[in-house]
């Protein structure tokens, strides 16, 4: 009897194993991994599977059948380029290749966006995309597409699109329907979504305030945002912040956000709500006047520190914050990640109001 709970025991861990494992099943397992081969991405393992494929132009309208050489060489040249998770809001565009295999599936790769392997709430996509370089192993097959007068207009355009949405949702309800709203604008980072009900730490403020910029902005990257306004950063602002995301180091050189001391970060720190409320006043400049002329006073306002009550008072006023049935706004406590995520949301809706 021992010995067949054992057997039990070691079954179940070798089977976590092959869920956690990148493979073809990854699209299966509730944590989408950040990076998996183009080969378990598309589903296919040999392009002895493919029976026909074609390069499309959607924006032209125009495609052309490869050939059954094409087709190995370019799936021979892809199969193990590493592609990268993304959270990509226009998926279909561009070039794309189209594979037809033996058993009918089909499935699409596009140049400017990867695979797409499913969607991600209301108007976004997960997307897994190869680095720039790899992508440009495979833009010989789109140049010559582009050189060669073959082609035949309409008639045989398609693209795959799945609708099987990796959005999580929070436990509490009240933050369901704000989440979904938070991921159409796509200010929901894929890896948040396992943290809602945890306290976001100073790290995890700093990727989540970068998002809004870039979003907000309508940039590709935070990089292309530094360069546009000329803002110079130095990596390793803090001594407390080797191997930590970039965002900090590019907030610091806005002054959005500063250290705890001298030399210190403490990015596994966490934020209070008074914390949070002037961080995104600093990065709502970025956009727009940050100004306000609110001095009604909460019932818990003895506990608003000196040094926040005007970023308490912008946040109350542009509706950033509500206070509750026994007028709190409760500064001092933490703010976790769902909250971060939903006062966000309101903040993208009054600036991107502001600038239009």
């Amino acid at each position: 009897m021992e010995v067949v709970k054992i057997l039990k025991r070691i079954l179940c861990i070798i089977t976590a194993i092959m869920m956690l494992a990148p493979s073809v099943f990854a699209y299966d397992v509730v944590n989408l991994p950040h990076s998996m081969s183009f080969a378990d991405a598309t589903g296919i393992f040999s392009s002895s599977e493919i029976v026909s494929a074609t390069i499309c132009d959607i924006d032209a309208n125009k495609y052309k059948n490869l050939s059954s050489s094409e087709i190995k060489y370019f799936y021979d040249t892809a199969s193990d380029i590493t592609l990268w998770r993304k959270v990509n809001p226009t998926p279909f565009r561009g070039v794309c290749v189209n594979f037809t295999c033996k058993d009918g599936t089909q499935i699409s790769y596009y140049y400017n966006s990867g695979v797409q392997i499913g969607t991600y709430g209301e108007n976004n996509f997960i997307c897994y995309m190869p680095a720039s370089d790899d992508t440009q192993k495979l833009t010989y097959l789109m140049s010559e597409f582009y050189d060669s007068n073959a082609g035949v207009y309409g008639g045989s355009l398609w693209n795959v699109a799945t609708d099987r949405d990796f959005l999580k949702l929070p436990n509490h309800e009240w933050a369901q329907e704000t989440v979904k709203e938070a991921a159409k604008k796509s200010l929901v980072p894929y890896d948040f979504t396992d943290k809602y009900e945890k306290n976001v730490t100073r790290e995890e403020m700093a990727i989540l305030i970068e998002n809004f910029i870039v979003v907000t902005g309508n940039y590709a990257n935070m990089d292309e945002y530094m360069k546009a306004t000329g803002t110079v950063y130095l990596e390793g602002s803090f001594a407390d912040c080797e191997g930590r995301d970039s965002a900090i180091d590019c907030l610091y050189a806005l002054g959005i956000l500063s250290g705890v001391d001298g030399i210190n970060f403490n990015p596994d720190g966490t934020i209070t709500r008074q914390e949070a409320a002037a961080i995104m006043a600093r990065a709502a400049k970025l956009f727009m006047y940050v100004g306000t002329n609110y001095n009604t006073k909460t019932a818990d306002w003895s506990k608003v520190d000196s040094w926040a009550s005007f970023y308490i008072r912008w946040c109350i006023d542009k509706g950033l914050y509500m206070l509750d049935d026994a007028k709190k706004i409760y500064p001092r406590d933490k703010m976790t990640v769902e909250q971060a995520i939903t006062v966000l949301s309101r903040l993208y809706d009054l600036a991107t109001y502001w600038e239009s």
